[in-house]
């Protein structure tokens, strides 16, 4: 699409808009008409001037054949007969300057000649007026053309200003005005864009706020009971300590959830940037498994690591990606029963490199598949997760241009993916300390 620029109008683009084509065509529909109309009128009043004269001529005959009978053979002929006799002509000169009519006849047109030129002159007024008044219609045609183009084009744009509607007026015609238009409705999709993204901000702003006013209801009204027991003298040393240590889980778990919702928000909010950097992937699974290991132990499940035989080098954070796999193996190990492997592979194409998170649990129930990763969702009310530590590690994973899916294994268990785009992301170069959350209690 060609764009508006700065160029000066040369007479090839002036060429391209349409009313200056329209305009020109009716310029020579104009000059044609007035040929034609001119060409017309001609041949009709030479054929009229030729009749006059003919009456005339045979009126001069008829008149001379009365007064002289004898002569009425003679005439046509001398009338018809093409030139002038000199001698004729002086005798008739002669005559006319004896009876005074010789200056007369001289200064005076022909009677047939005046007649021709009065109506002649008529005529052409007339025809002139009509043609002009044809030439004025269709010109303030053409502009009352172009004056409802802008006008149509005016009121759509001020109901997409005021009412937040898609434009109705649609004008992809070549010329200046097509090139206002098409700008006009880039200008109105851009602004309709924005205060779409400012809503749907609000409504981010507003679900988040109210999601974790939700999730910390629960956490402060276990530590508004404790407080009570701790302040009742019956309250016994070896209780009071009992109730200590369950407040600072507690106190715990909200500094947890509000630190993980803020990353949460931040990272889909586009308000934090990341650092990539081109690295093998097996030194960052490595730091996300390693503290999970005598986590991983004490519920007797085995951690297993299949790197590949080359390097998997790709662009991320590790340290926002490292968060994001220890999410999803957290997860695994803690649906997987004792005695069970969590096994973290990696490989690299030509275009990605897909990470896999396989365990040797229950699986996950086919209507839990389309919601695993939505804030707060828990496919159980059993286990340590408040369902943040999946939403996470998606986002995370969105934000390195990558995807993270769940599916069931045929041979049993779940099988989380993470594919990552061999290509450096377009992602930010400053970033913020992924952790600061304390531990989590789990996904």
């Amino acid at each position: 699409m060609e764009r508006i620029d700065e160029s000066p109008l040369t007479a090839s683009r002036l060429w391209r808009n349409p009313p200056v084509r329209r305009l020109a065509a009716i310029l020579l529909a104009a000059l044609v008409a007035a040929a034609v109309l001119i060409g017309l009128f001609s041949n009709y009043a030479s054929e009229r001037l030729e009749r006059d004269w003919y009456d005339r001529q045979a009126a001069v005959i008829g008149t001379l054949a009365s007064a002289h009978p004898e002569l009425a053979d003679e005439l046509p002929k001398l009338i018809a007969e093409s030139g002038a006799d000199p001698e004729a002509v002086a005798l008739g000169r002669e005559l006319a300057d004896r009876h005074g009519a010789g200056e007369r006849l001289a200064g005076e047109l022909p009677p047939a000649v005046s007649a021709f030129r009065s109506r002649t002159a008529t005529e052409l007024a007339f025809g002139a007026l009509l043609l002009l008044a044809a030439l004025g219609f269709a010109l303030l045609r053409e502009q009352r053309l172009q004056l409802g183009s802008l006008r149509a084009l005016a009121l759509s744009l001020e109901s997409a200003v005021k009412q937040n509607r898609p434009m109705r007026f649609r004008l992809y015609g070549e010329g200046e005005l097509g090139l206002l238009a098409h700008s006009v409705q880039e200008l109105a999709l851009r602004l309709q864009m924005t205060i779409g993204q400012l809503k749907g901000e609000k409504a981010f702003l507003k679900e988040t706020i109210a999601d974790i006013s939700h999730q910390l209801k629960t956490p402060l009204a276990s530590l508004s009971i404790y407080v009570d027991l701790l302040r009742q003298e019956r309250t016994r040393p070896d209780e009071a300590e009992t109730f200590l240590s369950t407040c600072r889980q507690e106190l715990d778990r909200m500094e947890w959830l509000t630190l993980t919702m803020l990353k949460i928000a931040r990272l889909e909010a586009d308000a934090l940037e990341l650092r990539p950097e081109a690295k093998d992937l097996a030194g960052t699974v490595e730091d996300a498994v390693e503290p999970l290991r005598e986590w991983a132990r004490r519920r007797q499940v085995n951690l297993k690591l299949e790197a590949p035989a080359e390097q998997a080098v790709v662009p991320h954070d590790s340290r926002w990606l490292a968060e994001a796999i220890a999410n999803v193996v957290r997860n695994a190990v803690e649906h997987s029963p004792a005695g069970c492997d969590v096994t973290v592979r990696w490989q690299r194409t030509p275009a990605l490199v897909r990470l896999e998170v396989l365990d040797e649990g229950p699986g996950i129930e086919e209507k839990h598949l389309p919601h695993l990763f939505k804030k707060f969702y828990r496919t159980s009310s059993g286990g340590s997760g408040v369902g943040l530590g999946l939403p996470l590690a998606k986002s995370i994973a969105e934000r390195h241009e990558g995807l993270l899916s769940a599916r069931n294994r045929p041979e049993g268990g779940a099988a989380f993916t993470l594919t990552l785009p061999v290509r450096r992301p377009q992602i930010g170069l400053s970033g913020t300390e992924p952790g600061g959350g304390g531990k989590p209690p789990g996904a």
